[in-house]
């Protein structure tokens, strides 16, 4: 099922790929990350975890279910990581990856924003 998000999130306004830390597979806005598809192995394309940007409600929420963790190096943030992919439905990943989404969106410049919105679909 983590494969298949990546799917969900290259169909996001804006949204563009980009190959980190030689193996994490992230989709950003504007350059800044909104989700991150961890592999199991650097040579190895299936996704051992998930992670994103959640509300700091949502996160303390979130964390306190099993196969649910902060994530690394960016918990400080609010970042989650989803361990296992019974965890969470698909519809519950996709809606938190699209709050995450939007999240990021909103904080960029108004500028930003409306180069993003006029991006034809």
């Amino acid at each position: 099922m983590f494969k298949s998000l990546e799917q969900f999130c290259s169909e996001l306004q804006g949204a563009e790929f980009d190959l980190k830390w030689e193996s994490e597979r992230t989709y950003c806005i504007a350059d800044k990350m909104f989700v991150v598809f961890c592999p199991d192995s650097k040579s190895s394309n299936d996704v051992k975890r998930v992670c994103f940007k959640v509300s700091s409600a949502d996160f303390i929420a979130l964390t306190d279910r099993p196969g649910i963790v902060p994530a690394p190096y960016l918990a400080r943030y609010h970042w989650v990581s989803v361990e296992t992919e019974s965890a969470l439905s698909k519809s519950e990943l996709e809606t938190l990856i699209k709050g995450s989404y939007d999240m990021v969106f909103s904080k960029l410049t108004k500028k930003k924003q409306q180069a993003i919105l006029s991006i034809p679909s």
